[in-house]
């Protein structure tokens, strides 16, 4: 099962008590989703198409609240493919419509895409806000699974005037959605990890949540370890070029004018350079007698190259 079939399946076991969220969520569909069918008695039909069947059980029930007459169709989409096709009819369009407010009565037409007017005067309850989510990624959703690098929550539209009205509905519960064409389709989507956990909730998937939330639990942990272990790579390599720079140094130094010619502070740090050539300064310091600080160990080295350079030392091949 992929991520999407889970939140999916999760979110058509939601079943809202109010008579108005039920509403919401058959409108989402309706409008994501429905065609309408011209029979051959001149009576207009509604279709939805759906190849889940825990899918096809939610809308066949929301359906039948408006017309007991509807029924689900079970289609093969192809005689070589095993997957079906459910397809839940509507005989008479006009009842669905009319009962959940997408029937213009004044004009005696349909209109599927005009903005609803209860989001637009702002007096659209939460709950059917969510329930319209809920409805609308059941029917045209899919999201990535939260293990993969990215994330992505978006919803497909046919209609520009319904890819704004979701727009408008995810911006009234504090999201903030994105519009992009996808060749004759619109697609609205979400890509923080932030916004899709937010979504979720809003639309009742909590045990997809929480599957969401470990992933970016986890991917945060692996970023946090991968930086922390690429700056103290970072940093051991920059301690091993430093030690072989101060090797080649003291190896200049004991060739040219020998290292018993330096002052006794000098002659203690080519010795304990050489013993632990692959300490750290802040290791190397405890090896003095008395232990020095890290500055002064640095320091010292600095003499060391200093007084190899007034005698030819340019770095390199020198000291070998």
């Amino acid at each position: 099962m992929t991520f999407t079939e889970a939140v999916k399946s999760e979110l058509v076991r939601v079943i809202d008590e109010a008579a108005c969220c039920r509403r919401a969520e058959l409108v989402a569909i309706i409008r994501q989703h429905a065609t309408l069918q011209l029979s051959r008695g001149g009576s207009l039909g509604l279709n939805i198409a759906t190849q889940s069947p825990g899918v096809a059980r939610l809308i066949l029930r929301l359906v039948k609240e408006h017309q007991p007459e509807a029924r689900v169709f079970i289609r093969r989409r192809s005689a070589f493919r095993k997957n079906r096709m459910y397809l839940i009819f509507c005989p008479h369009a006009a009842e669905v419509l009319m009962a959940v407010g997408l029937w213009d009565a004044n004009n005696q037409r349909i209109h599927l895409t005009q903005l609803e007017p209860i989001v637009e005067s702002g007096q659209a309850m939460d709950c059917c806000l969510r329930a319209y989510l809920r409805g609308a990624f059941i029917i045209s959703g899919t999201i990535t699974d939260p293990n993969r690098v990215s994330y992505h929550l978006e919803m497909v539209t046919e209609s520009e005037a319904q890819a704004e009205y979701l727009c408008a509905v995810m911006e009234r519960c504090q999201l903030v959605p994105r519009t992009i064409r996808r060749k004759e389709l619109l697609v609205v989507y979400l890509k923080e990890g932030e916004q899709i956990v937010d979504f979720l909730n809003l639309a009742g998937a909590h045990s997809s949540l929480l599957r969401v939330e470990e992933a970016r639990v986890r991917k945060s942990m692996r970023n946090q370890v991968n930086r922390l272990v690429n700056a103290e790579t970072a940093n051991l390599n920059k301690t091993m070029q430093a030690s072989w720079r101060q090797a080649d140094v003291i190896r200049y130094i004991d060739k040219t004018i020998g290292i018993t010619s330096l002052p006794e502070p000098l002659q203690e740090a080519a010795a304990l350079r050489t013993r632990y050539p692959e300490a750290s300064l802040e290791e190397l310091s405890l090896y003095f007698t008395p232990p020095l600080s890290k500055s002064a160990v640095n320091h010292r080295l600095r003499k060391l190259e200093a007084v190899a350079k007034n005698h030819g030392f340019r770095g390199g091949d020198e000291g070998k």
